[in-house]
């Protein structure tokens, strides 16, 4: 129970279904007062139904926060939902659920779980503009058979009717959040913040072209982040960042026609199952949350990793970020992008 809107309306629609409900709340990262944990101990009182509240500051600042920052450091574009989902949340809830004695777990995501054919799978929620599939691929066989997503058959209208109808007008108004929980605007600020000596590690180096030539001076590679087109420096002509040099300090930029590509590759990937790829063009790939749904072939690999190969080329593909698998609606797994 985050103390938000969707993780309230789960709770009551749970318990409307006859379920016994627990709820938990994670302080994974706090600035000041917590009003969330405040808001979710406030319903929890109201519904009648325990609440804990699990102090996880260290892990995530030790798991979450420092992966963050390496990735920035090392050229990369972290997506740290992506790393709290597979590594740290679920596994926690998981945890607590056992020792609480709870069969299932819940989390108010506009997503569902269906079994088919022998395999769960995470599906695309009802709200196409709010679903939530594309940050679940990590979610392991075991843990979907214990999943409930009450509000994946929803909008996020209908939620908010429902609990103003119910007599939560509070909770049917609460705003939605938006970015990393620890980070919601400019990364770059929270970026040096983090950093003891930030002079070590962000400091001035060059803008490249393609073939090497200067183009002019940036600010710090940790500073830029691949398909960027802002913030940069003033030419006569469009140029975004292609590709961040770390060990040189570069970074290189290119014209629009030169940021595509037509297949890269995939590491520490999660699978539904490796039989449901093939040797066709069978796959939706997304790389951005809504956007750029791509048809594609995906190869496994014996280094460990996968290759993606796309029937169209695609731009602004960069290293850090997730690549996830689709196929009729149905989440058949993801994992990073080298």
């Amino acid at each position: 129970m985050s103390g938000g809107t969707d993780s309230s309306v789960a709770a009551i629609l749970l318990m409307e279904q006859g379920y016994e409900v627990v709820g938990i709340t994670f302080r994974f990262w706090e600035e000041g007062e917590n009003k969330h944990l405040q808001d979710a101990q406030r319903l929890a009182k109201q519904l009648c139904i325990q609440h804990i509240t699990y102090d996880a500051l260290d892990v995530f600042k030790e798991n979450v926060v420092k992966y963050f920052v390496d990735e920035y450091l090392s050229g990369r574009t972290p997506f740290p939902c992506a790393k709290c989902n597979n590594e740290l949340k679920w596994k926690l809830i998981l945890q607590e659920a056992d020792r609480l004695g709870c069969e299932k777990v819940a989390m108010g995501h506009y997503t569902q779980v269906t079994q088919k054919d022998g395999h769960y799978f995470v599906t695309e929620g009802s709200d196409p503009e709010k679903d939530q599939s594309f940050f679940l691929w990590g979610l392991t066989q075991d843990q979907l058979s214990r999943i409930v997503f009450p509000l994946g058959g929803f909008r996020k209208t209908d939620v908010r009717k429902m609990a103003a109808d119910r007599g939560f007008k509070y909770v049917s108004e609460k705003k939605d959040s938006l970015g990393a929980c620890f980070c919601a605007g400019d990364y770059r600020p929270f970026l040096e913040a983090q950093l003891q000596h930030p002079e070590k590690f962000i400091y001035p180096g060059n803008f490249v072209d393609e073939d090497g030539n200067l183009l002019g001076k940036h600010d710090g590679f940790p500073l830029y982040t691949v398909g960027q087109r802002r913030g940069l420096i003033h030419l006569n002509r469009k140029v975004f960042v292609k590709e961040i040099r770390p060990e040189d300090n570069e970074v290189v930029l290119a014209p629009l026609k030169n940021m595509y590509k037509t297949e890269f590759f995939v590491r520490d990937y999660n699978l539904v199952d490796p039989l449901l790829f093939s040797a066709d063009f069978d796959t939706i790939t997304r790389i951005r949350y809504r956007k750029q749904n791509t048809l594609s072939r995906i190869v496994l690999l014996d280094d460990g990793k996968l290759k993606v190969e796309l029937a169209e080329p695609l731009e602004s593909i960069a290293p850090g970020q997730t690549a996830v698998f689709y196929r009729a609606g149905c989440v058949l797994g993801g994992g990073f992008i080298v």
